[in-house]
C-alpha cells in the first residue's frame, strides 16, 4: 500500500536544499491578465510571454461553481478547489515552424499543444517565468514533448485519478520509455522539466495519494542537474 506524499516526502530532502547556490532554480510571477480587460489586454500580456513561461489559469469561483453544479462541466471542478485550475507551458511549437503554442494536458486532448497564445482570452492567469531558463536542456524537453503527444494524445492520455489525487504519472522520467500516459496539466510539466534537467520540489515523493496542482509546479523551488544527450541524437 503506497504512503500518502505528505509522509513520503518527510523522509526526502528537497532538491533545492541539496543543490548549490548556483544550481537552486525558483520562478516569479511576471505578468497577470484580467479577463475584463478584453482583446488590448490580452494582446498586451501574451506580448510579454517566453518560452518557459507558465501560465496559470483562474476562473471566478461563481463562474466555475456555475459551470460545474448547474451544467455539469467537469472541467470547472479544479477552477473551485484550487486557486488554479490549469497549467500551460509556453514553447516554441515542437512540431516546427517557430510559433509559440501551449503544452499541456486535458481530458479532451490529452498531452497536446493544440492551443495558441491568442486563445488565452477566456480565463484570467498569472504568468510564473524560471530563472535561469538557459540552464534547461531544450533538446530534451522538445523530445518529451514530442514523446508524450504521441504516447499519451488522446482522452486516454490524462487520468482521472490522478486529477482526484489518487495516483501520479511518472513524475521523474529518464528515457523515452519512461514517457507514457495517466497525466494531468500539472503533472506533464513537472516531468517534462525533470526530463530537461531542472527538478522541482514538489517531485521528490513517488505523489501517490496527493494532488499536484498548478500552483504547486508553478510556485515550486527546485535545482538543475545534468541530464543526457537526447535520445533521437544520440542513436
Amino acid at each position: 500500500m503506497p504512503k500518502p506524499s505528505w509522509i513520503q516526502r518527510a523522509f526526502v530532502p528537497r532538491p533545492s536544499r541539496l543543490a548549490e547556490p548556483e544550481d537552486r532554480l525558483k520562478f516569479d510571477r511576471v505578468a497577470r491578465f484580467e479577463r475584463q480587460s478584453g482583446e488590448a489586454g490580452l494582446e498586451k500580456e501574451t506580448a510579454q510571454l517566453r518560452e518557459g513561461d507558465l501560465v496559470a489559469a483562474r476562473l471566478g469561483k461563481l463562474k466555475a461553481g456555475t459551470d460545474l453544479f448547474l451544467k455539469g462541466k467537469t472541467y470547472a471542478a479544479g477552477y473551485v478547489l484550487l486557486k488554479y485550475g490549469h497549467l500551460d507551458l509556453v514553447l516554441r511549437d515542437p512540431n516546427g515552424g517557430g510559433d509559440l503554442v501551449l503544452f499541456t494536458c486535458n481530458s479532451t486532448n490529452g498531452v497536446n499543444v493544440k492551443r495558441r497564445l491568442s486563445d488565452l482570452g477566456d480565463r484570467d492567469w498569472d504568468v510564473y517565468r524560471m530563472k535561469n531558463w538557459e540552464r534547461v536542456n531544450m533538446k530534451r524537453l522538445l523530445e518529451f514533448a514530442r514523446t508524450s503527444i504521441s504516447k499519451a494524445g488522446g482522452t486516454k492520455g490524462y487520468d482521472d485519478f490522478s486529477a482526484v489525487g489518487f495516483r501520479n504519472a511518472n513524475l521523474k522520467p529518464k528515457t523515452q520509455e519512461d514517457i507514457r500516459g495517466g497525466y494531468t496539466c500539472a503533472t506533464v510539466i513537472a516531468a517534462a522539466l525533470y526530463y530537461a534537467g531542472a527538478e522541482l520540489d514538489q517531485t521528490r515523493s513517488g505523489s501517490y495519494i496527493d494532488i499536484v496542482s498548478p500552483k504547486q509546479v508553478a510556485t515550486s523551488k527546485g535545482r538543475f542537474f545534468e541530464v543526457p544527450n537526447s535520445e533521437a541524437n544520440s542513436r
